[in-house]
């Protein structure tokens, strides 16, 4: 695929050749031999809190390693092709999607141009799998355009009620149920899910540098939890349990139906500050669905190397944790 956002000025011949801008708004990292030969994952990452922009590429590196073909889609400031996801309105190379197996969304309140849009709801409504991560239970938010035929997928709307995120993944934005930066949580897996093959090698509780959001009084659909989230009264593994929070749902199950009438697997988790990803068992556990969102749970092996590749040492949480100046070319 390509898409052409400008050209390059010329180089002397003598130098290294610079990348084009054409090869620069989105990255790929080829698949090949391995249990997920042949099928093809689309990350897309735009949201500015939770460095979605360091950690996708880290998960797309270790399921490559796996055989899958993975492209990594970003919010991009059109003047200089580097990555900003202050930019609600631009996620160049959503055309990627027309041959995806799965899509793994972590984006917060975008307002696309229909066109780019429209290649979300067409993959949404085939019939294909989906991965929500953290704030993609409120991807998009119309404030420019009320009236465009996505606004209703608004995370504020009344019909469907909590918009794409509600309606697909199974939840909208409620709140932060533990103190953001300063509560963090246990997962703990649904002692009836243990056997479930999204937790294949992954311990049934574990520590998580993250924060437990709120829930509504019950999830959309045919939600099915399979992992609590238990707020901490600090930021630590050791931290005590908070006595006046009890556990709620960081991670679900659950089925989409659309236009195709073919029932989508989902899975949903409201886990994935950058830190987060830092722990074995949660790479693991979003590897695993990956598998098990494809139809592809035989395949899932609990000693699969999930080792993190090169350095991943993401920004710290907001707006001003963001790494100024990096294209996507640059994190092959």
């Amino acid at each position: 695929m390509a898409l052409c956002l400008g050209q390059d000025k010329p180089q002397p011949t003598s130098a290294k050749p610079a990348p084009s801008l054409a090869a620069e708004p989105w990255v790929v990292f080829p698949g090949g031999d391995g249990p997920g030969k042949g099928k093809h994952v689309v990350f897309i990452a735009a949201e500015e809190s939770y460095r979605s922009e360091e950690s996708m590429p880290m998960m797309a590196r270790i399921l490559s390693r796996q055989g899958f073909k993975c492209t990594v889609l970003f919010a991009l400031d059109p003047a200089d092709g580097t990555i900003n996801p202050q930019i609600k309105d631009n996620i160049p190379g959503l055309e990627a999607l027309e041959s995806a197996d799965l899509l793994v969304a972590f984006l917060r309140w975008r307002e696309l141009p229909d066109e780019q849009m429209k290649r979300i709801i067409e993959y949404t409504e085939s019939g294909r799998p989906i991965i929500g991560i953290r704030n993609a239970t409120h991807p998009f938010r119309y404030v420019k355009r009320p009236g465009s035929p996505y606004a209703r997928f608004d995370s504020g709307s009344k019909d469907p009620r909590g918009g794409w995120g509600r309606l697909v993944l199974g939840e909208t934005w409620v709140s932060h149920y533990g103190k953001n930066l300063v509560e963090s949580t246990r997962c703990d897996v649904v002692p009836t899910d243990a056997q479930h093959p999204i937790f294949r090698g992954v311990r049934p509780s574990f520590w998580l540098a993250d924060d437990v959001y709120g829930i509504s009084e019950s999830l959309a659909g045919d939600s099915t939890p399979v992992l609590l989230g238990q707020p901490l009264v600090a930021w630590s593994a050791d931290a005590k349990v908070h006595p006046d929070k009890k556990p709620l749902p960081i991670a679900w199950t659950k089925t989409y139906t659309g236009k195709s009438g073919q029932a989508a697997r989902i899975f949903t988790t409201t886990m994935g500050h950058g830190d987060a990803f830092h722990s074995e068992d949660f790479r693991r556990l979003l590897a695993n669905a990956c598998y098990w969102c494809m139809g592809l749970e035989a395949r899932i092996d609990p000693r699969a190397d999930l080792s993190i590749i090169g350095t991943y040492a993401p920004g710290p949480v907001g707006a001003k944790g963001l790494k100024a100046g990096v294209k996507p070319a640059t994190l092959k």
